[in-house]
């Protein structure tokens, strides 16, 4: 499979927004799972959400820019209708 640009900023968009999701559930329910003895790695997901959340802006940034003409195209057929 051959990966262009788009394909691959798309594709890494959804893994950094599901490891963002993965991490920001830890840090939910970790306080709770500690109460009940079970710890999580707390502030490993914190450091991990940071920075991952902070790629996956970035790369978001990206991702509009490489799309522009297409959400453009689109926005122009909506206000069309």
């Amino acid at each position: 499979m051959k990966c262009n640009l788009r394909t691959c900023v798309s594709l890494l968009l959804f893994f950094l927004w599901l490891i963002t999701g993965i991490t920001g559930t830890i840090l939910l329910i970790g306080p709770l799972t500690a109460k009940l003895g079970h710890p999580l790695p707390v502030s490993t997901a914190d450091t991990l959400h940071t920075y991952f959340g902070f790629a996956f802006f970035g790369l978001s940034i990206v991702h509009v820019a490489l799309n522009w003409n297409a959400l453009s195209v689109y926005f122009k057929n909506l206000r069309g209708r």
